[in-house]
């Protein structure tokens, strides 16, 4: 079995998005997906990748996964190249689901748990305003999650209020700003609502600890990425100045960014996306990192339908699992749209993914007749893509031609 052609698709209505197809000689085509500068994944993988991919076997998951992680690390390992690795990756399982007739979370090791419990991040999209109810109207948003049935909410008001110091300072005005959301959720719904704070590495450490310091009394469930996770020192002493949890963090790549972050005790809940940091193969081995450590894992999970169906079969498999990343503005506004089969977030739980081999997400018809896509397809290797060129292939001299 090999690979002869790679698919790519970009919406211009969901501008964040990049999904692509590999396709087999036996017609198994595998669906993958990854987020967030989508224009430039899709570049490198039509010049760069597809030269390396085409005609490789696709059941070869571990040696594609190395050759590209060779091929990239003189360029740090990160960015729109894993990006661009994850999405070929979780294509690659989905193929080899389909060729072994079992579900992703099966060829994973089985199920650890029957549900998955789910939170909110209150992003706002489409006609969703989550994003301006958290902080104009915190107490209503906080009343209609737990009516359906969703205790723990993720907010960010302190993002907005780092822009007048750049992070590097914060006024007493502007703490009382952004804790004002957490105040008015609190003594509405008391324990009832469990909230975290993103942080988007918005904030310089004094900052951040004084911002910790002052969430205490509201007794958060964690603090994510309130710093940058370029020192991990810096997150360390984040930690040990406060009580509440740190969750840390997407932001790292491979489970190599993450040995670090846990032989310092920089974090009490693992993070990651298997949409940026090397799919499901990496995702996989970074869980049972955080294990090893004692540390539950949580999936970031602000993509698409395919990622959202990925991050589900890993928390179903995982016996390490926090909770699952779900974002409501999303899964309830366009990802029927595009896909069957998403896993479905029923009073707080997603109960059960589909068993359908592989993913068990395909793309609907209607998607191929969208008027937005900006399509690309690689069915030969062209001999003068990088990958060609200079022989970055993971293997021998990078200058041999």
């Amino acid at each position: 079995m090999k690979i002869v052609k790679i698919d790519s698709y970009r919406m211009k209505e969901h501008p964040r998005e990049l999904i692509i197809e590999i396709h087999t000689d036996v017609g198994i085509v595998g669906l993958g997906e990854t987020n967030a500068k989508p224009g430039a994944v899709q570049s490198l993988i039509h010049e760069m990748c597809a030269d390396i991919l085409l005609g490789q076997d696709p059941q070869n998951i571990e040696s594609i996964w190395s050759t590209f992680y060779t091929a990239f690390n003189h360029h740090g390992c990160s960015g729109t190249e894993m990006r661009a690795l994850s999405a070929i990756d979780i294509a690659l399982w989905d193929i080899k689901g389909k060729i072994s007739g079992q579900p992703l979370y099966q060829l994973l090791g089985g199920k650890s748990r029957d549900t998955v419990k789910v939170y909110n991040t209150c992003v706002g999209y489409l006609e969703n305003n989550d994003r301006d109810r958290f902080i104009h109207q915190p107490e209503k948003l906080a009343e209609e999650l737990l009516e359906s049935g969703i205790d723990v909410m993720k907010i960010w008001p302190f993002d907005e209020l780092s822009a007048e110091f750049r992070g590097q300072y914060i006024t007493k005005d502007l703490m009382k700003k952004g804790l004002e959301p957490f105040r008015k959720i609190k003594e509405t719904f008391g324990d009832k609502m469990q909230i975290a704070l993103e942080g988007h590495g918005r904030w310089n450490v004094t900052a951040a600890i004084n911002i910790a310091r002052e969430l205490e009394q509201y007794d958060p469930l964690w603090i994510e990425d309130l710093i940058a996770i370029n020192n991990i020192d810096n997150l360390v002493e984040l930690r040990k100045a406060t009580s509440i949890p740190i969750g840390a963090s997407e932001r790292l790549f491979t489970r190599y960014g993450y040995q670090e972050l846990l032989e310092k005790r920089g974090g009490d809940i693992v993070i990651a996306d298997p949409a940026w940091t090397g799919g499901v193969t990496e995702v996989k081995k970074i869980a049972s990192l955080a294990e090893v450590y004692g540390l539950p894992f949580a999936p970031h999970n602000c993509g698409g339908p395919i990622l959202h169906t990925v991050n589900a079969h890993i928390c179903f498999n995982i016996p390490n699992l926090w909770m699952m990343e779900t974002v409501r503005a999303f899964y309830d506004s366009y990802y029927d749209d595009i896909v069957t089969g998403v896993p479905r977030v029923v009073n707080g739980y997603i109960t059960g993914v589909s068993e359908y081999p592989g993913l068990g997400v395909e793309l609907r018809k209607e998607f191929y007749e969208r008027s937005d896509l900006i399509h690309r397809t690689s069915t030969q290797q062209k001999g003068k893509g990088e990958g060609k060129v200079y022989n970055v292939t993971g293997i021998g001299d990078p200058w041999k031609r």
